[in-house]
């Protein structure tokens, strides 16, 4: 079987999960003409158990979005399990039970209340065995001294995927269960827990956090966007589940374009990598699955869902070091984000937020739904350094009003490092003379100081424009540079960025001519002309 008929063939079981699922209890009309008319599953019954609580179904968990609404299974069947690892016993050859009510299975393993305690909640068809649970367990606690509980409800996520999603409320109930029991017995304090969910254990940490006033932190790895998306608050993961609610973003596309997750914000921050959709490396056309194997990546379905798991491995390595601190600007746009209209964090920091661990140092946990952007690389460390560079052109007599083509550069840093013939702007880019050009390029490269720049300019007529033609004698192809500023926007907070940003130009500080082809040099030399 071919990479893509695989893949085809794993997103087409899934749309069939989500649409079509056998579904138990009555269906009938809706009332009147309804709001979405038609047949809905209207399940009146109610779920109840004696230790979790109650359950039921109400309009809001309708929607065109999510037309099947089914009770949970039985907790038996679900048969939540919490799993401990600490740095005590990192349990990575077995498993340390740890029953809510049951303080025998407390006093067996290395809990300590006095620690924060994290939560690892897979989603759909993983269980808490698949591989990066446990990883993501050992890699929290190389990072810090953490009770690190492993959640598998295995039992619960592997039917059909409208099922699975009514289970993960059970989940949610069997969460705040144990912390609030770990709470009332043992002092621990629910401010330092924290619950990291992927996909479907995104929504579980909601509902978890629901059942615990107080609780610190959320983080939702790439959200499930089907029968979450535009849902009322009550039946999906938002602000108000967590101190702080952040959540990455990265296979933001609707289940027919074969995304899973979703591009609504529903937390204080939100993150959007590569702009949230398809991630770098994870094109299913571009990849040759039949010739993979599942030791290559972990799990096969790895490479099926790539963007959509991403967000684990995104989070995994902020978690490594301090080489992926993932600083993340605010902006309207990922389009805006990406021209450099965005590299400022504002004089109060409010606009930027470390994507990751570090998501709670973030200034300003009172707004909520604030969208961060940043681009990664397709493979780990996935961080990048990112740049944003400012043309002050100038306009003399013989300059066109614009310029349209390619700029390119390489940058001599104080260490010695040569980072070279980077593209500064897309193809066809246009740059209008006497005002500011904004770009902003990527690597993996810390350029530090920059010595000397070459700048490259290439004038590029495009074909089904001829407003863009420029021949012979009658135009003028050069670009006209007064002042070239550079700033790298990884640098936080805003004071450190603008200690690192430069200001280039020719010797003299006349405009700079650079003619169609041809590359000139441009050093930091104190009489460049400010850009404002």
């Amino acid at each position: 079987m071919s990479g893509r008929t695989l893949y085809a063939l794993l997103v087409a079981v899934f749309v069939v999960s989500l649409v079509g699922a056998a579904v138990p209890g009555s269906w009938r009309e809706a009332s009147g003409s309804g709001r979405w008319g038609g047949l809905l599953n209207r399940e009146t019954g109610e779920w109840c158990d004696v230790d979790l609580g109650c359950l039921n179904i109400t309009d809001e968990w309708y929607s065109a979005m999510r037309p099947i609404n089914v009770l949970p299974d039985e907790r038996s069947k679900i048969n939540t399990r919490f799993y401990l690892h600490t740095r005590a016993d990192r349990a990575m050859d077995h498993d340390v039970l740890v029953v809510a009510h049951d303080s025998a299975t407390i006093a067996a393993s290395t809990f300590d209340p006095t620690k924060p305690l994290k939560f690892i909640i897979h989603g759909f068809i993983d269980t808490g065995n698949t591989y990066w649970l446990p990883l993501m367990a050992d890699i929290f606690l190389n990072y810090g001294d953490y009770n690190v509980f492993r959640v598998d409800w295995g039992g619960g996520s592997l039917p059909m995927y409208s099922q699975a999603a009514a289970n993960t409320r059970v989940v949610g109930l069997e969460i705040g269960y144990l912390v609030n029991w770990l709470a009332s017995s043992y002092g621990v304090d629910v401010a330092d827990v924290h619950l990291l969910g992927h996909s479907l254990g995104s929504h579980v940490s909601g509902y978890a956090g629901e059942q615990i006033p107080g609780m610190g932190r959320i983080s939702g790895l790439d959200p499930a966007g089907p029968y979450f998306t535009s849902l009322p608050p009550v039946v999906r993961l938002d602000p108000t589940d967590a101190v702080l609610v952040d959540n990455i973003h990265t296979d933001a596309d609707y289940i027919v374009m074969l995304g899973y997750g979703t591009g609504q914000p529903m937390g204080h921050l939100d993150f959007y990598p590569n702009s949230g959709h398809d991630q770098p490396g994870c094109d299913p056309v571009s990849i040759a699955i039949d010739a993979i194997t599942p030791e290559d990546v972990g799990d096969i379905r790895d490479i099926a869902v790539c963007s959509h798991c991403r967000a684990i491995f995104l989070f995994q390595d902020s978690l490594v070091g301090d080489s992926c601190r993932f600083l993340s600007h605010e902006c309207f746009d990922y389009e805006s984000f990406i021209t450099g209209n965005c590299g400022t964090c504002g004089s109060d920091n409010k606009k930027c937020a470390y994507m990751g661990i570090r998501a709670d140092e973030y200034v300003a946990k009172e707004r909520t739904h604030v969208m961060m952007y940043l681009d990664t690389t397709d493979a780990e460390p996935f961080c990048l350094n990112h740049y944003e560079v400012a043309l002050l052109t100038g306009h003399p007599e013989d300059a066109e009003d614009w310029v349209v083509g390619n700029l390119a550069a390489t940058f001599y840093s104080d260490s010695g490092e040569v980072l070279s013939s980077i593209m500064i702007s897309d193809q066809h880019r246009r740059i209008d003379h006497g005002t500011i050009n904004k770009f902003q390029f990527t690597d993996r490269m810390d350029l530090g100081y920059i010595m000397r720049a070459d700048f490259t300019w290439e004038y590029d007529d495009q074909f089904l424009k001829p407003g863009t033609y420029c021949l012979g004698l009658v135009c003028n192809r050069d670009l006209y540079v007064q002042t070239i500023e550079i700033s790298p926007i990884n640098y936080y907070p805003e004071s450190e960025r603008l200690v690192r940003t430069q200001l280039f130009c020719q010797q003299s500080g006349a405009t700079l001519q650079i003619a169609d082809g041809k590359t000139e040099s441009v050093a930091p030399y104190g009489v460049c002309s400010p850009l404002s």
